[in-house]
């Protein structure tokens, strides 16, 4: 990965991640917030990347982008939403990454389960982080439950829907867009 497709990636995930912490602090209503609209596209950056690059490479954009996103986020979000959030992203898009690069071995010529099915599972996983950490004991569990159902109802139809920008981006245009960016 060059330097400039590192610097640019990382400033992307940094970026989206500030905005998805300060977003999420904004219902739309009792099921969905704004940082759900956001969010999912962090795991969309990260599947491109790792149809592209290697493991480490991804890893690497995914850790850098994740810590310069805290600071800003301290700033933006309540401490609880930042930290729910950092930790939620650290460990989910490990996750992602990780399953993406499993699936891509065990079922090479199926690209679209790679992206959607690893971004499924690794976005249950940070719902799941996030909401007890930011709002358990913070709100009725009936409400806390209430958000975390649409807010994973959002991002697991990201996960779908964002297969055409993947197959785009990630499979598609690869060839094309290394001319550009290496």
């Amino acid at each position: 990965m060059s330097k400039k497709v590192l610097i640019f990636s990382i400033f992307v995930f940094t970026a989206l991640i500030i905005a998805s912490n300060y977003l999420v602090q904004f219902p739309i209503n009792s099921f969905l917030t704004y940082g759900a609209l956001t969010y999912p596209f962090t795991f969309l950056l990260s599947d491109i990347l790792a149809e592209r690059y290697s493991k480490q490479e991804t890893l690497k954009v995914v850790r850098i982008g994740i810590l310069c996103a805290f600071i800003p986020s301290l700033f933006l979000a309540d401490l609880r939403i930042a930290i729910a959030s950092v930790s939620a992203f650290f460990i989910a898009q490990q996750i992602d990454v990780y399953m993406f690069y499993w699936i891509k071995s065990k079922l090479p010529k199926i690209w679209w389960l790679r992206s959607a099915g690893s971004t499924a599972f690794s976005q249950f996983v940070d719902t799941m982080i996030f909401f007890h950490v930011a709002f358990l004991f913070i709100m009725p569990w009936e409400n806390v439950l209430a958000l975390m159902f649409g807010d994973y109802m959002i991002k697991f139809l990201f996960a779908f829907t964002n297969t055409p920008l993947f197959y785009l981006f990630g499979i598609k245009m690869r060839k094309f867009l290394g001319v550009f960016v290496q």
